[in-house]
């Protein structure tokens, strides 16, 4: 059985006993790959993650942090000690005129904040409905569907210093947000890690029914629980419940090319799928992945979802081999056939990033 560390263990056992050796993480990463963390942990308050990182410092251990574990490919057994996010709460504010404040804890369920947002009638992050992870993941990812993404109502960030302990907010236009990205999956991947986030909502808002076909879903005039229940009804027709078949989502990113590049592959490939982004085109990668002829092909244990060419499946493998394998078939044959380079979108563990301390909020969610 798990242990859990909160603020009253403190008084009736050491840190040392609520920490597991070699412990399984295949039920805490949603491909289910069942590689091992040297050291595991739960923490569901501020202070008990304090403690546990205090502990890792003391002994100049490498510090994981797991939310979800829905954007997360584990490739290897996990050095060091391995924290599963589960710091709760939510506290909203409500400013004078159209905006509301919502404070949300880290290891709180996204799906189940936005529909506890909807229900309470505020705009903002209805598009975002049915997405797996934690709270925490949301910024480093910065996670979108359907024409929004969570920087569009991030206000600012709190984190945790993984060495000093500190507790401190950071502007969310400070957190190098971007397309699937953020700082901290990069250079402060050593640094932080997410305790809570503030949310900037709106008590009425104009819902965006551009993307991805929500007009044509919906009833005209539709209202705010039709966008979030039609979203519901549109991710569940195309992607697959990790609880029911293990994957991690979205496993590409949506290449983005030039207008040269794009009026290039439009010439070969008329029926091309891509949208206008910034200054150039986001390619749609399912559509790409497809027409290279991948869609419901199995290898060795996985294989690639055959109602959404995006996402890749676990079927019985125990550790992440065939599944890299599969990647770089699909990522080569891509590559030659368009030109186009395909990036993984789920955070890898153990890093590969080479940093002094590493963390991972999430996954992700």
């Amino acid at each position: 059985m798990n242990m859990r560390l909160n603020t009253s263990d403190f008084f009736t056992q050491t840190v040392e006993d609520s920490i597991q050796k070699n412990m399984s993480l295949a039920a805490y990463n949603t491909f289910r790959f069942a590689y091992q963390a040297e050291y595991f942990a739960i923490a569901d308050s501020l202070d008990a993650l304090k403690v546990l990182l205090a502990w890792a410092n003391r002994l100049e251990h490498h510090v994981t942090m797991i939310g979800g574990g829905s954007n997360l490919l584990i490739s290897d057994d996990v050095p060091g000690l391995v924290i599963i996010n589960r710091l709760s709460g939510i506290n909203a504010r409500e400013h004078s005129g159209n905006l509301m404040s919502l404070t949300v804890a880290a290891g709180e369920n996204w799906h189940q904040l936005v529909e506890f947002v909807v229900t309470q009638g505020w705009f903002g992050i209805e598009n975002l409905a049915l997405i797996p992870g934690t709270v925490g993941a949301a910024p480093v990812q910065n996670i979108g569907a359907y024409g929004v993404e969570i920087k569009d109502v991030l206000a600012r960030v709190q984190v945790i210093n993984t060495v000093s302990g500190d507790v401190y907010w950071i502007n969310a236009r400070d957190c190098g947000l971007a397309y699937r990205d953020s700082y901290f999956k990069s250079k402060w991947q050593s640094v932080f890690i997410i305790t809570a986030v503030e949310l900037s909502l709106k008590k009425q808002g104009q819902l965006q029914l551009s993307y991805g076909g929500l007009s044509d879903r919906v009833q005209a005039q539709p209202s705010l629980k039709d966008v979030f229940n039609t979203v519901c009804q549109v991710r569940n027709e195309k992607l697959p419940d990790p609880t029911v078949l293990a994957n991690a989502g979205s496993f590409f990113k949506n290449p983005i090319v030039s207008q040269a590049k794009h009026s290039e592959l439009i010439a070969r490939f008329p029926s091309l799928v891509s949208f206008p982004f910034e200054q150039g085109f986001k390619l749609a990668a399912g559509w790409m992945i497809d027409q290279a002829g991948w869609k419901g092909k199995q290898f060795q244990g996985v294989g690639v979802y055959d109602k959404q060419a995006l996402v890749l499946v676990n079927y019985q493998e125990d550790t992440a081999d065939s599944l890299l394998t599969l990647e770089a078939q699909i990522k080569q044959s891509v590559l030659d056939l368009y030109g186009v380079e395909l990036e993984r979108e789920p955070v890898q563990l153990p890093s590969t990033i080479s940093v002094d301390h590493s963390m991972n909020a999430e996954s992700l969610g």
